[in-house]
């Protein structure tokens, strides 16, 4: 490692990195900040911290230790016959302070970093200003535009007004929305100053990269998601309806993918199209998704809305164009020259859409599509987009801290 000290142009720093969602355990929740934390761990030294609470039938705290991608990461896993009262959180704070204060004093930290706010993350700004470390966060969270609104209104004025207080903390030095659109609803909705954020976006994994794609039918289709709302199989599925049989016949379709809709999306299928060559492929690990995106002449991508969706991203990387809707963060990434945008809920503008790729009629180039996606969306793309943040932080820092 570099001699310089932590902080300084090119060195290494110790980032104690926050995770709010972890994948583990046969759950891909945060994936997409696993892959961050990837990144950020190129260039400096990283440790995780994950924390839940779960229901157990007495008050017992454990952390688990492991190694993943070369840093490692503690889950404190709180398990509590009582949620209510605050008996988990109050548990799941001692427990945090605890390991945190521990490992601050094997591995000075520089500062820390925020994956998503989540109750079991918010307790940062408080725990960091102990040590006055400065806080950056990353946000990739819908919740703020979209989960907030089935809320009672007056449970979320509330919540809005704690999310305001919470990133008005002047211990928060800056705020990485993955999207254009997330930075917009932080600024008018909870009032973030436009000058402390900078958009980062997500990042596609190494194994997202150009693949042999067949030259020959059928025309290859390929969807993946957790089929929930806002996602909208429905509305491909009618589109599909509407293609003429001569399409129809030429056309497979590759769906990845669990969630509580796949079984009616399933069904519907089988039902309504029985000429189609459809296949179901369950949850798949990344290479087994990468795979499907390499050999796929279009992905498809249905939702009524979306914050940064990291399959469009991965796909892209592997040079196959993408169809989706104009929504939220998606028009950030998708413009003409690597696939096409139809508004949400038109199954007749997405019918069309598809018979232009299937007949031929949308030519794109695979190798740009992919050379312009690994420029953005690579770990050493989104590395270098983090560590500028970082620097521009650590240089406000008064001298001597």
């Amino acid at each position: 490692m570099s001699g310089q000290p932590p902080g300084a142009e090119g060195a290494p720093d110790n980032i104690l990195c926050l995770a709010g969602w972890w994948p583990g355990n046969g759950s891909i929740a945060g994936i997409f900040i696993q892959e961050h934390v990837r990144a950020i761990a190129q260039r400096h030294r990283v440790v995780v911290v994950h924390a839940e609470i779960l229901k157990g039938r007495s008050p017992r705290t454990i952390i688990d230790r492991s190694e993943e991608f070369g840093f490692p990461v503690y889950t404190i896993r709180v398990h509590t016959p009582v949620r209510r009262f605050g008996t988990g959180a109050f548990l799941l704070r001692l427990a945090q302070r605890k390991l945190i204060a521990r490992l601050q004093q094997e591995m000075p930290f520089t500062l820390v970093h925020v994956h998503v706010r989540t109750p079991e993350t918010g307790y940062a700004p408080s725990i960091a200003g102990k040590w006055g470390l400065p806080v950056v966060v990353t946000e990739h969270n819908s919740y703020y535009h979209l989960g907030i609104r089935s809320l009672p209104a007056s449970l979320q004025r509330a919540e809005r007004r704690a999310i305001r207080r919470w990133f008005g903390d002047p211990r928060i030095a800056a705020v990485m929305p993955v999207s254009m659109d997330l930075a917009r609803v932080l600024h008018e909705d909870y009032g973030v100053p436009r000058e402390r954020m900078t958009v980062v976006p997500n990042v596609a994994a190494e194994v997202f990269r150009p693949g042999h794609r067949p030259a020959v039918p059928p025309f290859r289709i390929a969807l993946a998601a957790h089929w929930r709302p806002p996602k909208d199989p429905d509305v491909l599925i009618t589109a599909l309806g509407m293609l003429p049989p001569r399409i129809i016949r030429h056309l497979r379709v590759d769906v990845a993918g669990g969630g509580p809709d796949m079984p009616r999306f399933r069904e519907r299928c089988i039902q309504e199209l029985p000429a189609l060559d459809v296949h179901f492929h369950g949850q798949l690990e990344k290479p087994a998704i990468a795979a499907l995106f390499q050999q796929a002449h279009l992905f498809v991508l249905p939702t009524t809305a979306d914050n940064l969706p990291c399959v469009v991203i991965e796909s892209l990387s592997c040079g196959t164009p993408v169809l989706s809707m104009a929504v939220n963060g998606v028009p950030e990434l998708v413009n003409n020259g690597n696939g096409t945008l139809v508004p949400p809920s038109d199954p007749a503008a997405l019918a069309e859409a598809i018979r232009l790729y299937a007949g031929g009629e949308r030519p794109l180039d695979n190798g740009i599509i992919a050379k312009n996606a690994q420029d953005r969306y690579s770990r050493v793309a989104v590395a270098q987009r983090i560590d500028e943040v970082y620097r521009a932080v650590l240089a406000q820092r008064p001298k001597g801290r």
